[in-house]
């Protein structure tokens, strides 16, 4: 249940979070390559063609990703956790492939370089 909610906040998040600019400094608030490949994947979750099917509504719990709607998440997801620094065997040897772990693991590095920015464009 707390994974659920936890994904259905983090893609609230940041979808908001995706839409905050500033005029003053632009480039205080750039964002990454890998953090904007991971924010188009998680808008790619709202296009019909990515839209749960009425299996997938069957088969898994409420506000639970499919596993393919996970797949659709998890090359950005590698790659934003590559891009801070961590090597693919860390991952691999942390997570053992579980889907779930990468999320959440993306999702806080995600946040964090997030809020980097917000904090880099309000000093300024």
């Amino acid at each position: 249940m707390k994974t659920k909610l936890f994904y259905a906040f983090l893609l609230a998040g940041s979808i908001s979070c995706s839409t905050e600019t500033s005029t003053m400094n632009p480039m205080s608030t750039t964002k990454s390559e890998e953090v904007q490949n991971f924010e188009k994947s998680i808008k790619s979750l709202f296009r019909p063609e990515n839209a749960e099917t009425p299996e997938e509504i069957r088969t898994h719990k409420p506000m639970e990703l499919s596993e393919r709607r996970k797949d659709i998440l998890i090359p950005s997801a590698i790659e934003l956790i590559k891009s801070s620094g961590v090597k693919e065997k860390e991952i691999n040897e942390a997570t053992q492939g579980d889907k779930e772990k990468i999320l959440t693991w993306a999702m806080k590095i995600y946040n964090a370089k997030i809020d980097q920015i917000n904090k880099n464009s309000k000093l300024r």
